[in-house]
């Protein structure tokens, strides 16, 4: 049979495959993939195309949002029926890795994929060609039997696309099945899970997770690295429930009874365990990346330039760049976003001064700014002083918690708790629409309000967090340790009144 390989020029480099995973809210997340596919092939620097694949065979959706695909092309069900035809029956003693390359190799790759987007090279593989026979043939289809035939098939098949494909983002059936394994397990470099507040979906994510790690590490042929990107997607809209949800309830009654725990300590405690880490923190992730559950409506028009309000502090697009951030360069989440883009600026800078034509100030930057990031001592002591409050501020939290019913009486003069979300609300939109002179002047002047014992912990640890990232992208390292020790005096001010004892030690 004549070989037949995809429009897409081989790339360079071998690209990567990341899966979109949900135990629940498929259209979310399928919009989520979308948004982030459409995102990356309208990078500046993108060369090779982007690939979207349809494996929710039993609830397909990703055509929805690109009316110009070709509603007759067939996808993946046909694929792998045509793999199925020619693994039925052999008997070629062939290994599994060449059985695999050579039945994926003799594919008519252009008849399953369509470009979808005619401004930036985006591509899909549909569920299928949706005729009457389609429901019949997806119910025929048996993962497990495809794996037994080859087990290398769906190894293979990732590396295929990712041969000719910068990024192939699959979107991956709800809850648990082999669909869900094989996109989960076997396929990807990377996983987006989504979640929401709904008990069972966060439950869901760390079963899926929990497994694939362990089939990579307990199967010699499928030791690779696989890297995990939570997505919450609040229902609840109000601030307070958003916090709630990811902080956790205080104690339901005076004998001390812990309230339940919320997400963000759920999933450092899973990635920890998946990583054999001691702890992670991600406070800086999960400050940026939340995914409205009913605020994406649809893809934005081929060609448009961004809406009003779409780069909303909770808006689809904000949120989904935000991820990126972390997942395109290959971050794990627990690194601050500070960090993740202090090493994108300088591998940047790296790349300018490689050019022999580059000025000799920009190669001196280069070597300075590398120099700065193998300075792993002063490094680990802005990281000491930072772990000591927040030492500080988990010990004030639970002070808070035990005194449930006790409301302080809010000074004269003093902002409401709303009031003072919604300024620091503001203070985000300043940082994310690089306007530092406002963000500078809406930082200082709350500086001291956000340090009050009065203000609530998840308020006064996000609004800390703020400021510091406007001292920090301004380089003001002064201002920066002046907020940082009247934060710790602050803290430990507050733990002495509530215990009566002597001060505290920074450590």
């Amino acid at each position: 049979m004549e070989t037949n390989r995809i429009t897409a020029v081989p790339a360079g480099q071998a690209g990567e495959v990341t899966t979109f995973y949900s135990y629940d809210s498929a259209p979310v997340r399928s919009l989520a993939l979308a948004h982030a596919a459409w995102l990356l092939a309208g990078r500046a620097h993108a060369k090779t195309p982007v690939l979207m694949i349809d494996w929710d065979l039993g609830a397909p959706g990703l055509h929805h949002y690109f009316p110009h695909a070709d509603h007759g092309a067939g996808g993946l069900l046909e694929l792998f029926e045509a793999c199925r035809e020619q693994l039925h029956g052999n008997t070629s003693g062939e290994d599994a890795e060449a059985l695999a390359g050579r039945v994926l190799d003799t594919l008519a790759w252009d008849e399953y994929i369509v470009r979808v987007d005619d401004s930036r090279p985006l591509y899909l593989m549909r569920a299928g060609r949706f005729d009457d026979s389609y429901g019949e043939r997806v119910d025929r289809l048996d993962w497990d039997a495809l794996f037994c035939a080859c087990p290398a098939l769906f190894r293979t098949f990732a590396a295929r696309v990712a041969q000719r494909y910068a990024h192939v983002l699959i979107d991956c059936r709800s809850g648990r099945s082999a669909a869900a394994s094989v996109c989960t397990a076997l396929l990807p470099d990377k996983i987006v899970g989504v979640f929401t507040p709904d008990a069972r979906s966060l439950d869901g994510l760390r079963g899926v997770v929990a497994r694939a790690l362990d089939y990579r590490c307990s199967h010699e042929d499928e030791q690779r690295p696989l890297q995990v990107y939570p997505l919450p997607c609040p229902v609840e809209a109000a601030g307070e429930g958003r916090l709630r949800w990811r902080f956790g309830d205080a104690p339901r009654s005076p004998s001390g009874q812990s309230g339940q725990p919320g997400y963000q300590a759920k999933l450092e405690r899973m990635l920890a365990d998946c990583y054999g880490l001691s702890s992670v923190v991600l406070d800086s992730y999960l400050d940026e990346v939340m995914l409205p559950q009913a605020g994406i409506v649809g893809m934005p028009p081929s060609g448009s330039r961004a809406k009003a309000g779409e780069r909303d502090r909770f808006g689809p697009r904000r949120a989904i760049e935000a991820l990126l951030e972390w997942l395109e360069p290959g971050h794990f989440p627990w690194r601050p976003l500070a960090e993740v883009r202090l090493v994108q600026a300088v591998e940047a800078l790296r790349e300018r001064a490689a050019d022999p034509q580059s000025p000799a100030l920009v190669r001196e930057l280069a070597r300075l700014a590398q120099l700065y990031l193998g300075q792993q001592s002063e490094l680990e002591a802005a990281r000491r002083i930072e772990q000591h409050v927040i030492a500080l501020e988990q010990g004030l939290h639970a002070m808070e918690e035990g005194k449930r019913g006790h409301v302080a009486p809010r000074r004269a003069g003093e902002p409401s708790p709303d009031a003072l979300d919604d300024k620091l609300s503001r203070l985000q939109e300043l940082i994310d629409s690089r306007s530092p002179r406002e963000a500078r002047a809406l930082a200082d002047s709350l500086r001291s309000t956000i340090l009050r014992p009065s203000v609530a912990h998840p308020l006064r640890r996000r609004g800390a967090a703020m400021i510091k990232q406007v001292y920090l992208q301004e380089g003001d390292k002064d201002a920066l340790l002046a907020f940082t020790l009247d934060e710790v005096t602050s803290l430990e001010g507050a733990l002495i009144q509530a215990h009566g004892e002597q001060p505290l030690m920074a450590g």
